[in-house]
Order: C-alpha cells, then sequence, then structure tokens
C-alpha cells in the first residue's frame, strides 16, 4: 500500500465580526480555535506519511468530483460528514479511514456553559491526531483490517442513484413542516413476495439505516443499535400519525437481507436525503422507491476492531 488520498473538512471562517456583540465574538473565537486544532492534525498526518515514505495528494471535500480511483487508501481528515461525503465516491475496493480532526473534549465540556462545547463525534473515525501513525502501523503490518459493511441502495422508478448510503437514508417532504405521505410494503428480493402488509402512513418521514448508520439519527430516535458490519436494514416512520392501530407494530423494524423495503410516495413533493443534506434526490406522487442492501459494500476500519 503507498498511494494515499487525504480527503479533507474546509473549515475557514469568514464572518464580519467586527461590530458583533462581544459575546458573539466570543462564539466565533471558540470556531477560529477548532479550526486551527484541525489545521494541526491535517499537518500531522501529512507529516506522518512523508515519514513513511508514502506517495500521497490531499483534495478538499469541494474539490472532489469524480469516484476516487489509483490510490490504495483513502484517509479522511475532518469528522464523521467527512467520512460520509468521501464514502460516496469510494468502490469496494479502496480502503477509508477515518481521522477525527477535532475530538470533543470531556474537560471543556466539563466547565464550558456559554456555548455547546461539542466538537466531533467521530463515531466513524478510527484514529485521532495523535494515534494516526500508530493506526496507520497497524495496518501496513496487518494487525489491523478493514471490514465490509452495508450499504444501501435506493432506486426510484427502477433507476438506481448513483449514490449509495453509508449511514441512512432520510425520505420526507421538504419542508419539514409539511406531512409526509407514502405507502409501503417489504418484498423478498428473490421473488417479489410479500412479507408485510400494505402500511399507509403520514407522517415527518421514512428513515433507513444501516448498521454502521444505527448510532446516528436512528439512535436518537429510539432505534436499535445495530453491530457496523449487520448484514439488515432498519426502518423507522418518524412521528407516525396512526389511524390504524394494526399497523402500528410496522412503524419501526429490521429489514432483512433477502429483503426489500418498497415505498409508493403519495405527496405531491418529497425528497430523498443520502447520508445527510448534500445528497437529494427530488421524487414526487406515484414514484416508486425502493431500498436494499444490494449496493457495493465498503471497506472502512474500525475505531475498535472488536465490535464489527
Amino acid at each position: 500500500m503507498q498511494r494515499v488520498l487525504l480527503f479533507l473538512k474546509r473549515t475557514s471562517l469568514d464572518l464580519p465580526l467586527d461590530d458583533a456583540p462581544y459575546s458573539v465574538r466570543r462564539i466565533a473565537n471558540h470556531f477560529h480555535e477548532r479550526d486551527t486544532v484541525h489545521e494541526v492534525t491535517i499537518r500531522r498526518c501529512k507529516e506522518v506519511l512523508d515519514k513513511r515514505g508514502l506517495t500521497w495528494k490531499s483534495l478538499y471535500l469541494d474539490e472532489l468530483k469524480e469516484a476516487i480511483r489509483d490510490v490504495d487508501l483513502v484517509v479522511t481528515v475532518g469528522g464523521d460528514g467527512t467520512f460520509l461525503r468521501a464514502s460516496h465516491y469510494v468502490g469496494s475496493t479502496i480502503p477509508i479511514l477515518g481521522v477525527n480532526s477535532d475530538p470533543t473534549r470531556a474537560t471543556e465540556l466539563a466547565t464550558n456553559t456559554e456555548f455547546d462545547a461539542t466538537r466531533s463525534a467521530g463515531y466513524l473515525c478510527a484514529a485521532v491526531k495523535d494515534s494516526f501513525d500508530q493506526v496507520l502501523g497497524e495496518i501496513f503490518e496487518g494487525k489491523r483490517q478493514p471490514v465490509l459493511v452495508h450499504r444501501i441502495e435506493t432506486r426510484v422508478n427502477t433507476s438506481p442513484l448513483q449514490t449509495y448510503a453509508l449511514n441512512d437514508v432520510l425520505l420526507a417532504h421538504p419542508s419539514p413542516a409539511s406531512v409526509t405521505r407514502c405507502t409501503f410494503r417489504i418484498y423478498k428480493k428473490q421473488n417479489s413476495e410479500p412479507v408485510s402488509p400494505y402500511i399507509h402512513t403520514r407522517s415527518s418521514g421514512l428513515r433507513i439505516c444501516t448498521g454502521v448508520g444505527s448510532t446516528a439519527a436512528m439512535r436518537s430516535a429510539g432505534g436499535y443499535t445495530m453491530a457496523p458490519t449487520s448484514t439488515e436494514l432498519q426502518y423507522m416512520v418518524r412521528e407516525p400519525i396512526i389511524t390504524e392501530p394494526s399497523q402500528q407494530s410496522f412503524m419501526h423494524r429490521i429489514i432483512q437481507e433477502d429483503e426489500m423495503l418498497e415505498v409508493r410516495y403519495t405527496g405531491r413533493q418529497g425528497a430523498i436525503y443520502i447520508d445527510g443534506m448534500y445528497v437529494c434526490q427530488n421524487v414526487e406522487f406515484g414514484d416508486a422507491i425502493k431500498f436494499s442492501t444490494n449496493a457495493p459494500k465498503l471497506q472502512m476500519f474500525l475505531k475498535n476492531p472488536g465490535t464489527a
């Protein structure tokens, strides 16, 4: 393994603060300090790669426009959002390693009450600045192996979307104040045999997650935590307006590996959000949307390899 791509979060702040109140400037200074921490991590990662004699290049989030090829390892420097963005450009043959460039500090959380001191959670990141050299060494020495994790394939009217979700997919009305209307059913992939009745919902959206994504928004909403390498998907209807008691048990369920979730969108406007806000596909009344694990798997290094 010799060719490495560094995929970097761009964090430069450009805020007109000269006339801002003192309290606003204090908060902004906190975020500028976080920028500095991030930049120090970037420099450290580059120093480690140089020290190991590796061939590498770096790109910022906004500079990556096409699938990543001709490298042996992708290293993301940022947080979970940076990792997710990079994963959309990585196929099943290139492993990806996340470096959390600005982890949350316990001491800061305990002493800071004026503003939110939470930094990056870094659930998807296997290293931080001080451990990057060690983790990289373990990878080169074969002591740390990537695991294969499922992603979500989304099809709209039989056409697959080009972006596969590593965390989750949200189907919802573009306005958070509007009702999302849809009907869904679970089928067997092989023979289209239904394994659930038609479920008619009015809600604030339908979320589908992978094992990796089960610790994100799904867990916050009360969902199950799954193993990162789980072969199953999990779905949840958000804030459902329930009219049929018999359908309540279908508001939150597991989708087995040999099953798919087919949704008929019955609202006027809708949108599919893949791994957050950056990848969005509009849908409209009558569109048929299918979610499954038919996507190429991703090779990623886990923070705690024993949790696979």
